[in-house]
């Protein structure tokens, strides 16, 4: 089956695109697209254990099936920016 897959932020630029269609075996989870991009662009292994993950506009987990057709997305860690306090 085909999923649409979208990256961002740093995950986009190690990869050089912002979205593909990707082949995988029927039953495939969110993990299984996940550790298809990773064998395909190695350097995000190690973002792995903070990655945040869609489907649609909804965040998802890691064993969430996908369907045929279905949109997953792949957010990397975000750091906070620097805090204001308020006067």
């Amino acid at each position: 089956m085909r999923v649409n897959v979208r990256l961002f932020a740093r995950y986009r630029e190690a990869v050089g695109q912002d979205r593909f269609e990707l082949e995988l075996p029927v039953g495939a989870t969110v993990e299984t697209a996940w550790a298809e991009v990773v064998r395909a662009c190695p350097a995000l292994a190690p973002f792995g254990a903070h990655t945040l993950f869609a489907v649609g506009q909804e965040y998802v987990g890691r064993d969430r099936p996908l369907q045929g057709g279905e949109e997953v997305c792949f957010f990397p860690p975000v750091s906070g920016g620097r805090h204001v306090p308020d006067h």
